[in-house]
């Protein structure tokens, strides 16, 4: 009897080291690839419906534009060009959100539109003559989120994607930005003044959930409800950093030598595309996660078929994990064998 217990402290010890053992894990990154490098600006991703492709900006110099390329960053085609200013692509069900810049003569204001198929000529959803901007879908293509300009600073609001229901959701009368849905759409994440601020999707029960002298902006929520991604200048330079949203467990997530922003998580939650900035030059880089949400299982991913550094911190992780589940197998097996020893004897 000794044995068995002194076998299940054991057990019990390593259970604690183990990377996976626990939904409280934070999430972190295995690989990092580049999907963009030339001369051009190339920002704000949003990954397809099923995760596939990757919409994105273009600021071709003479012409800002949309591109479409494969999760590996091949297939590069242009979808969209203009001579004025477009941007903020949010790829749904029902197609690309995106907003655009009208210009002529004294009116200047950006509107929102979207682009159905490639067949389908591009048409206009917001026609009030005032700036609106950042659109996104909803869970199920049934409602648009945007910052829509009143007097003379953003707020947040939500219509139909026929244009209706039209709603205003805050009255700050200052600094909001990029706000982003919930996974199951009941909540919205975004920035006021700098901060990071959740509310239910009436506009209800707001709730702040950073607090400091820091920049926090382009929130994005995880798949499982579980994460926010969002972009910091803590550190100096802008990085992805990550937070529980009720404000816990915020940490850094990808940090390198340049700003990174914008991120992005892909449907299945294993992926996160997101916007650097390096040398005077924008490019779309997106990341390999590891994320262990609790009661979620996200469907089989695409595997990634580009080049592609690995962290060697993930990867002596994941080498731990392995042999930490081995030794634990091999500790399991032994007390059942010991069991059945013992009763053997007896008889």
């Amino acid at each position: 009897m000794r044995k068995i217990k002194i076998s299940f402290i054991l057990i019990t010890i390593l259970l604690c080291f183990v990377p996976s053992a626990t939904a409280d894990d934070l999430p972190s990154v295995t690989a990092l690839f580049q999907l963009t490098n030339s001369s051009m600006e190339e920002y704000d991703p949003s990954w397809a419906p099923d995760d596939s492709k990757l919409v994105y900006t273009v600021d071709g110099r003479y012409s800002y534009e949309l591109w479409i390329m494969d999760l590996d960053g091949s297939n590069k085609i242009m979808r969209l060009q203009s001579t004025d200013e477009l941007g903020e692509p949010d790829w749904g069900e029902k197609g690309i959100l995106y907003k655009s810049l009208y210009s002529f003569k004294r009116d200047r204001h950006y509107d929102i539109w979207i682009a159905e198929g490639e067949d389908v000529i591009p048409r206009q959803l917001s026609t009030n003559k005032t700036d609106q901007v950042n659109p996104s879908w909803n869970h199920n293509s049934t409602k648009i989120l945007f910052l829509g300009r009143r007097n003379l600073e953003y707020e947040i609001w939500t219509m139909e994607p026929d244009t209706s229901n039209i709603t205003e959701l805050t009255f700050y009368q200052t600094k909001v930005e990029t706000p982003a849905w919930s996974p199951d759409s009941s909540r919205i994440v975004y920035s006021f003044d700098g901060d990071l601020w959740v509310m239910n999707v009436d506009g209800s029960n707001n709730i702040q959930i950073t607090n400091d002298s820091y920049e926090q902006l382009d929130p994005a929520w995880s798949p499982c409800g579980k994460w926010i991604a969002y972009s910091s200048d803590e550190n100096g330079d802008f990085d992805i950093r990550i937070i529980r949203p009720d404000g816990t467990n915020n940490t850094t997530l990808i940090q390198k030598s340049r700003d990174q922003t914008q991120p992005d998580w892909s449907h299945d939650g294993t992926k996160l595309a997101y916007t650097t900035y390096q040398d005077l030059n924008l490019d779309v880089w997106a990341a390999a996660i590891y994320i262990d949400p609790e009661n979620y299982t996200p469907p089989t991913p695409t595997p990634l078929q580009t080049r592609i550094v690995i962290d060697e911190e993930a990867e002596s992780n994941i080498s731990k994990l392995l042999i930490m589940g081995g030794v634990i197998v091999i500790l399991v097996v032994l007390v059942f064998v010991s069991k059945i020893v013992k009763g053997m004897k007896k008889r």
